[in-house]
């Protein structure tokens, strides 16, 4: 790859991943699927842990699969997908057919898992300038978190039009990511379909996180993280309710979330180079770990802006733990199933954290199981710090 084609790559990417996620969509999700689709919360909780089960059982062969015919095939299936889903929500009257377009979700979702990230970073490499991907990852989420800002303003407006308004606008610049998809230039050399290569890229990808300890670590935190951050954007609409928020306010709140999550991507690569490897990970469990903790325990509205908190982590989580990640993958032949296997163990984590949840929120209600979940996400986030000075440390006690 020559390096106009690597500039052009970059630019593509990065207008893939501003437009990768449904724009008018986040401030409202629970409240559309609880009022369009008729689904009280803990059934909303049971689906989303049923269909990331589809993602465990998918991420790594798509990963295996990906990094034998190609990241860009594999985008493009991907975003197929993801379309056709967000269009099934769009026009959703019942369970059943949020249950089918969360499943299509799934699938999409799976394929495009670590191929994204594999194609820009393996892209990098062909030019020895993978250490910019942390600065381009995080820059391009950090666009696409102030176009979602600036939406999410809009979805106040929309939402009292009609409450489906915001998910069918959300289809339009769904299209984008897939058009740009077909005009990528895979950056390694790829095979036609083989069974057998396929199963050992599967096995290689997982017996090479397993044996290496710090990779090991890495999967485990970021799991970790993924799973308790998911179960607390599933709060965010039932805990505004409870607080007296009108949904009119959600697109605000939405707008600032995103502003917060722009400022902690968009210059994640300043932030990670001023604080240590170590500070990173205080900094994430904090903001996450006592937050959570306040709102369960104060149920007041001005703490519904403790989300702003999460949307530091949100903002920085991908570009910081993806090269992180990234710098421990030795073999081009398996990034992209290696990425898979961390993607996998993070939505295995979130689903066994949904279920547990789905289960403590029948049992209790919302605030007791917001103090619960705080308790845990600093339990292991504290059991995470430990090991890293352990396995990182230059110097282990």
């Amino acid at each position: 790859m020559s390096a106009k084609e690597l500039r052009n790559t970059v630019t593509m990417y990065q207008w893939f991943v501003l437009f990768s996620e449904p724009l008018f969509w986040g401030p409202i999700l629970i409240v559309s699927l609880q009022q369009l689709a008729h689904m009280p919360l803990p059934d909303i909780l049971f689906m989303e842990a049923a269909v990331i089960i589809i993602c465990v059982l998918l991420d790594i062969p798509s990963g295996a699969l990906a990094d034998l015919i190609g990241k860009k095939k594999m985008l493009i299936m991907g975003r197929i997908l993801l379309l056709a889903s967000i269009a099934g929500f769009a026009t959703m009257s019942s369970p059943f057919m949020a249950w089918v377009s969360d499943i299509i979700w799934a699938v999409g979702y799976s394929f495009q898992s670590g191929a994204d990230v594999a194609f820009i970073y393996a892209s990098l490499k062909s030019r020895n300038s993978h250490r910019l991907f942390k600065k381009i990852e995080g820059r391009a989420a950090g666009l696409r978190f102030i176009l979602m800002a600036v939406c999410s303003l809009a979805v106040s407006g929309l939402v009292l039009i009609h409450p489906r308004l915001p998910i069918i606008i959300s289809v339009i610049p769904m299209t984008i990511p897939l058009i740009l998809a077909t005009q990528f230039q895979e950056p390694t050399s790829t095979e036609t379909y083989n069974a057998a290569k396929q199963f050992r890229l599967i096995t290689t990808g997982i017996v090479s996180v397993v044996k290496n300890i710090k990779m090991r670590w890495i999967v485990g935190f970021s799991a970790g993280i993924a799973g308790i951050s998911k179960i607390w954007f599933f709060t965010y609409n039932p805990y505004f309710e409870k607080v007296g928020i009108p949904i009119a306010y959600y697109g605000f709140i939405f707008f600032l979330l995103n502003l917060v999550a722009w400022f902690s991507s968009y210059y994640a690569y300043y932030i990670t180079n001023i604080l240590s490897e170590k500070g990173v990970m205080v900094y994430m469990v904090g903001c996450i770990a006592i937050p959570i903790l306040l709102m369960g325990m104060f149920p007041i509205w001005p703490f519904a802006y403790l989300v702003l908190l999460q949307n530091l982590v949100r903002g920085i989580v991908k570009p910081y733990l993806g090269d992180f990640m990234n710098r421990h993958v030795f073999s081009e032949e398996t990034r992209t199933t290696i990425l898979s296997v961390q993607s996998s163990a993070s939505n295995l984590v979130s689903i066994t954290a949904l279920y547990c949840f789905s289960f403590i929120t029948q049992k209790l209600n919302l605030l007791p199981s917001l103090i619960i979940l705080g308790i845990v996400a600093l339990s292991i986030g504290s059991l995470g710090m430990w090991y890293y000075q352990r396995i990182f440390s230059p110097h282990p006690r």
